[in-house]
């Protein structure tokens, strides 16, 4: 796959706590075409009963409760993300769930990860490549990377398009028009880059909205 040809504008980490400290509250409402590319990519993952997984990134929780429901009992999901806020909300659905006992949560930065070496069996991530800036992809990666056990898994989900051609969005983008801070992103390359082998992607356009005319989505499966 090629690499995205536009370069992402840097973007400041406290404004984007800030962002979704604001977003926090409505996110889950305005974002709901996200769920059908969630529950695909966790069909995907092929979780199994009793695994270690990390979720980076997780958000108001949308994916946490299926990566909780599948690990199981004997399984643990450690879900992670820079916004306190978000977290909030993730609390609430794991506690609404009754999985409280599956599900560990922590406030921290995707390029440090707060975690040992080979901890986990899988790392999830959703919907964050496509807002930070190109030249943060190759460390994170290579973090996700370094807490995967030897054959682990990394699955990632995001806004995304059809091929490596610019779209109508990025064009908007570029000129500071777009009203969402993050634009489609193409991962394969990266993750190749970063040294995960047997990488699979999935494209899926985005249905019963008006921003399926603007972008779509992407799940890419890799494993170290």
């Amino acid at each position: 796959m090629e690499k995205m040809i536009v370069e992402a504008t840097h973007i400041d980490e406290e404004k984007i706590k800030k962002y979704y400290s604001w977003r926090a509250s409505n996110y889950d409402a305005g974002s709901t075409f996200e769920i059908e590319h969630h529950i695909e990519a966790l069909k995907l993952a092929n979780i199994q009963e009793g695994q270690h997984v990390l979720e980076v990134a997780c958000g108001t929780g949308r994916a946490t409760i299926g990566l909780a429901q599948a690990v199981g009992n004997n399984g643990l999901v450690e879900a992670m993300d820079i916004s306190e806020a978000m977290l909030e909300k993730t609390r609430e659905k794991i506690r609404k769930a009754g999985l409280g006992s599956r599900v560990t949560i922590k406030q921290g930065n995707a390029k440090e990860l707060p975690y040992p070496d080979e901890s986990f069996d899988l790392v999830y991530n959703g919907y964050m490549f496509d807002l930070i800036p190109l030249d943060g992809f190759l460390p994170i990666l290579q973090e996700m990377k370094r807490v995967l056990k030897p054959g682990g898994k990394i699955v990632l989900v995001n806004m995304s398009k059809p091929d490596g051609r610019k779209t109508f969005f990025e064009t908007i983008y570029e000129k500071g028009w777009a009203v969402m801070p993050c634009r489609p992103v193409l991962m394969s390359s990266y993750l190749e880059e970063a040294g995960f082998v047997q990488i699979s992607r999935y494209y899926r356009p985005t249905r019963k909205s008006i921003v399926a005319l603007l972008w779509g989505q992407e799940i890419v499966l890799a494993h170290k």
